[in-house]
């Protein structure tokens, strides 16, 4: 199939030309990369339209740029991005217009988008029949926390676009099972992550042991916002029996706009760090010769478990090999669960209590992430997605 993915990607050139240092465009460059190079190693070719990112401060003209994979060339197309902050809808609508120039030149046989709030724009360049509408679904539109502050229209709108889309979706990629329960849609694949060279390169498979004399290392990586439970992880080492390094690599900014307040009344026994961003591949690095514990302390966002999404760092943890203590919103499948330690809620205690509970037994937490790590490998690379990929698109082509 000849494929075009709407996506907020960010590739090398696009990253050179806006002067972004150490940033990759987030988990929207992350999992859409891992999921054009799967499709492409099921024999899809594949071709990004992408707005960008607002966060860059300049202009960037409109341009194509090639990335060749060992899996064949991603094609990525940007219009003119002006990547300042409340430009999204402008440069949303560029690229709506760059791709529907397209259209009068080419055939896609698929139309991939990421999310739902941006899509509907798309989906009328489509018809019904001629072309395969995929939603790759990552953040669920419902989300309660997310809409706090927001302005009521904008709350009382999203059912509306949420029904408005999926009326006019033929399949989904989901990234946990909750999302789209109720056969909204009729091909579903489960695609909570794709791990590349950057990870696998990284890891090893070596039994890992605590330091004698010295903190246990827990480290949460993605953000420092308040949706990523920053302030429930330093809260809880008040209640925290071991003595604790935690490291977190976050935008300071954000991370101190939440957190930094309660860093003062820890106990003398704990250190709280924290780091800016760095590439991504030297960050897998580091957390695989430095971490003990990994930890994600996503928020639920007032949705179920499994209803919320599913947080892509949960598969990079997971390929390391090292315990991970995890909230209700990084459980996958029972496979996947057994091997993670899981607190409930948004409850400090809660989680001081797992904490306590895998340095108390680390021996046994270790063996269980070691084999973790092999599903990973094994299921979420991108070997394994593109093996998935290739039945999944198969099925919806044989029932068109």
């Amino acid at each position: 199939m000849n494929i075009a993915y709407y996506s907020h990607y960010v590739g090398r050139e696009f990253a050179s030309k806006a002067g972004m240092g150490n940033k990759n465009g987030g988990s929207p460059s992350l999992k859409t990369q891992g999921m054009a190079r799967a499709l492409l190693k099921a024999g899809h070719s594949v071709t990004i339209y992408s707005p960008a990112i607002t966060e860059c401060n300049c202009k960037i003209d409109a341009f194509e740029e090639i990335e060749h994979f060992p899996e064949g060339d991603l094609h990525i197309k940007y219009p003119t991005v002006l990547s300042y902050r409340r430009c999204d809808p402008i440069n949303n609508l560029r690229t709506k217009w760059l791709l529907k120039k397209d259209l009068k030149k080419i055939m896609y046989d698929a139309f991939v988008f990421y999310n739902i709030e941006t899509s509907a724009m798309f989906l009328s360049l489509f018809k019904k029949g001629k072309t395969i509408r995929i939603l790759d679904y990552e953040d669920n539109v419902m989300n309660v926390t997310e809409m706090i502050g927001l302005k009521s229209w904008f709350r009382w709108r999203r059912p509306m676009l949420f029904n408005y889309i999926i009326a006019r979706t033929d399949a989904a990629f989901t990234v946990c099972k909750g999302m789209l329960v109720n056969d909204e849609v009729k091909y579903k694949l489960l695609t909570p992550g794709v791990i590349n060279e950057e990870v696998i390169d990284y890891v090893t498979s070596k039994k890992h042991t605590l330091r004698d004399g010295e903190p246990t290392r827990l480290f949460l990586i993605g953000g420092g916002h308040h949706c990523k439970g920053t302030d429930v992880l330093v809260n809880s080492l008040k209640y925290v029996k071991n003595p604790c390094h935690v490291v977190f690599y976050s935008n300071p900014k954000f991370f101190y706009s939440v957190a930094s307040g309660e860093i003062e009344k820890l106990p003398s026994i704990h250190k709280v760090e924290v780091r800016d961003l760095i590439p991504h591949k030297d960050l897998m690095d580091i957390l695989n010769k430095e971490a003990d514990i990994l930890c994600s302390c996503t928020r639920s966002f007032e949705l179920p478990p499994q209803a919320a999404g599913f947080p892509s760092k949960m598969m990079e943890y997971a390929a390391m090999g090292r315990p991970i203590v995890s909230s209700e919103i990084g459980m996958l499948d029972d496979e996947f669960n057994r091997h993670i330690t899981y607190y409930e809620g948004e409850d400090p205690e809660s989680l001081a209590k797992c904490i306590d509970e895998v340095i108390n037994n680390y021996e046994e937490k270790d063996r269980l992430a070691l084999e973790l790590q092999q599903i990973t490998l094994r299921d979420y690379s991108i070997d394994g997605t593109a093996q998935k990929m290739k039945a999944f698109m198969d099925t919806i082509e044989r029932n068109k």
